[in-house]
């Protein structure tokens, strides 16, 4: 087995888990599965300790570590020496069994109970980190008229390519999710609002390109998704999702084959009309596309939102020359694209500020205070 040591390591830590919550009942049937051998709930917690404590044994009489396959063979055949032929399975077929329990069939993505275990467990780590994650819920467009047109054999081809794309899209660390249906769902450790939605948008643009064939008919799919991140939208696990849904919903209700990034009705930040000529200027890999001459629309201290006769790519960074009435000379402000709404005559784009500080802030703040905050 590849990095057979440290899988070991790794499946004993999570037998460990296991048993906290799940209760004693867990080493018969482990035992069963290593040796096909019955025991009582009491006698085999007390056998697996034992089965522990040898393999250390073994481990420091040789100075090097024994695999658990091996200590369970001789403590059956030295300690339990009334088991001569024990039947030991290998530890493929049990990790193989734990797999299948929390996988779906279809997708080989994880299924919704290990969601929901994952996503608890997130939770619980960005708390004690005091970090940021998001979740990414994706529904795919239409889908049931692909079941309908094209039989449900259609469907579940679209299903496996979908899911192969993503996981060719993900981190290591990311969850990906069979929610149900054509509902699918990825856990984003470690990743705020802005490179969430760089994230989505890319493996939006990855299924709407994607080619799809079936009995010699070629189609396209598209996705529409929605996301909220902990602890900004939601402090718990239930109302993250429920979130993340709604965003979904909005994303689906605009039009679909879109993201939506979920938000309150209560803004963190005054935002105003303000209609007025700015200057945007790609930065970093976009800077080639040159500089735009733009219209905004609204402006608060987190974002600005304008119309431009060129499209933009979510996630490029900017630098907006915006001129304020109380100001001589225009302020500076960089950003990231986190939006793009596309209109018969133009693009409306919506950018986040990141390195909002010093003069540029106040300015700005001063500003928006002229104006009365929304109800």
């Amino acid at each position: 087995m590849k990095n057979h040591g440290q899988d070991e390591e790794k499946f004993l830590e999570e037998l460990e888990q296991i048993a906290a919550s799940e209760g004693d009942l867990i080493f018969p049937v482990l035992l069963n599965v290593f040796t096909q051998l019955d025991f009582s709930r009491e006698e085999a917690k007390e056998i697996w300790e034992g089965i522990i404590r040898h393999r250390k044994e073994m481990s420091d009489s040789v100075k090097r570590q024994v695999n658990l396959l091996t200590a369970i063979c001789d403590y059956f055949l030295t300690v339990k020496k009334s088991f001569n032929y024990p039947k030991v399975v290998e530890l493929k077929v049990f990790e193989d069994a734990n797999h299948y329990s929390k996988c779906d069939s279809l997708t080989g993505l994880y299924n919704r109970a290990y969601f929901e275990e994952a996503l608890s467990g997130e939770i619980s780590r960005s708390r004690r980190y005091e970090t940021e994650f998001s979740v990414l819920f994706l529904d795919l467009d239409d889908f049931k008229r692909v079941n309908d047109t094209m039989g449900h054999l259609a469907g579940d081809y679209v299903l496996k390519k979908v899911a192969s794309l993503i996981n060719s899209e993900k981190r290591e660390e990311d969850v990906v999710v069979r929610y149900g249906g054509e509902e699918l769902v990825i856990v984003l450790p470690e990743t705020n609002k802005i490179n969430s939605i760089i994230k989505a948008e890319r493996i939006r643009k990855k299924i709407q390109e994607m080619p799809l064939r079936f009995n010699d008919k070629d189609f396209k799919i598209t996705v529409s998704g929605g996301i909220a991140t902990f602890p900004q939208d939601a402090a718990d696990a239930q109302n993250l999702v429920a979130c993340a849904d709604q965003a979904l919903y909005r994303a689906k209700s605009e039009g679909k084959n879109k993201i939506c990034l979920f938000s309150s009705d209560k803004r963190q930040y005054v935002r105003i009309d303000f209609a007025g000529d700015i200057k945007v200027q790609p930065l970093g890999k976009w800077v080639g596309q040159g500089q735009v001459f733009a219209k905004s629309k609204d402006l608060s201290l987190s974002g600005i939102l304008f119309e431009s006769k060129d499209p933009m790519e979510i996630g490029a960074k900017v630098q907006l020359e915006v001129p304020l009435p109380t100001q001589d000379n225009p302020i500076i402000l960089v950003g990231v694209v986190v939006r793009v709404e596309i209109f018969e005559a133009h693009y409306e784009i919506g950018v986040s500020f990141v390195q909002l500080q010093g003069a540029d802030r106040r300015e700005l703040s001063s500003f928006l205070k002229i104006f009365p905050s929304e109800p």
